[in-house]
């Protein structure tokens, strides 16, 4: 397979729909680290392989070595239930659950902040 990690990044996120800024947000890194990553500025470190396919349930060795299948096979998975159900809302409903993701990852972040100078 030619493509590179970087490639099969941008790929998945393409083909999951998400913007830079949403599928960076997903996996705890910066859109501009994401935008590096994608265009092959910044090697994809071990931690960010395992974060995309825990997040998005996809093959570590698709997304290493581009072996197919693309996502694991368990199809039984929370994130494969909440897919088929966002994509059963109407879409006003949609943009609601999008906010609140959103304004949930902007707690998380202060969250881990917060522990981090608790910790240290």
């Amino acid at each position: 397979m030619d493509d590179s990690v970087n490639q099969r990044i941008k790929k998945l996120r393409k083909t999951i729909g998400l913007t830079q800024n949403e599928f960076s947000r997903v996996i705890a890194i910066s859109s501009g680290q994401l935008a590096c990553i994608e265009t092959g500025k910044r090697v994809v470190n071990d931690r960010t392989i395992k974060l995309i396919c825990d997040s998005f349930k996809v093959s570590d060795r698709w997304l290493r070595r581009g072996e197919e299948p693309v996502f694991t096979e368990d199809t039984d998975t929370r994130y494969a239930k909440v897919a088929a159900l966002y994509d059963a809302l109407k879409p006003e409903y949609r943009d609601f659950i999008m906010e609140a993701i959103n304004h949930l990852l902007i707690i998380q972040k202060t969250d881990r902040k917060a522990d981090r100078k608790a910790e240290g």
